[in-house]
């Protein structure tokens, strides 16, 4: 894996160094900790946020986008929770597993009830029964009109 810096940009109120880099790699394209690790290495070993790493279609080639602080406390002020979570996992912050709820399993003796929408779609053709508030509004219009 060869890493190119294509822009180098000190930017001093955030304290940090943005850099916009091409990667050339055989195979498929490397992963985030190996880009960040050699990023980190060639720009002298300080926090690296890998913002993006996007594939260039058709060829073994990726761009990508990095910033890079003096220190990790500066980066966690900085950059938002989701980029840190990506980025420096590490510190009591790693990524908490998602339950998945259980699944349903058919065609073991447990029989479910219809749901509404399939009652409804059962009674099609017949009419659904009317509030008595809405037929005692209608009954008392029907004498209003022969007078």
């Amino acid at each position: 894996m060869e890493i190119e810096i294509v822009s180098r940009k000190e930017n001093k109120v955030l304290e940090r160094e943005e850099i916009i880099f091409k990667i050339k790699y055989e195979g498929k394209t490397p992963s985030r900790n190996k880009v960040r690790g050699n990023l980190g290495s060639m720009v002298g070993g300080k926090v690296v946020i890998l913002e993006y790493i996007k594939p260039v279609y058709g060829i073994s080639e990726a761009n990508g986008y990095a910033r890079v602080y003096k220190s990790e406390k500066k980066a966690r002020e900085v950059e938002a929770k989701h980029i840190i979570k990506r980025n420096l996992a590490k510190g009591g912050e790693e990524k908490e597993p998602v339950e998945k709820p259980p699944k349903k399993e058919e065609g073991k003796g447990v029989k479910e009830e219809p749901s509404k929408t399939e009652e409804k779609k059962e009674k099609k053709g017949e009419e659904a029964p009317k509030d008595k508030a809405e037929e005692d509004v209608k009954e008392e219009g029907k004498g209003d009109n022969n007078e």
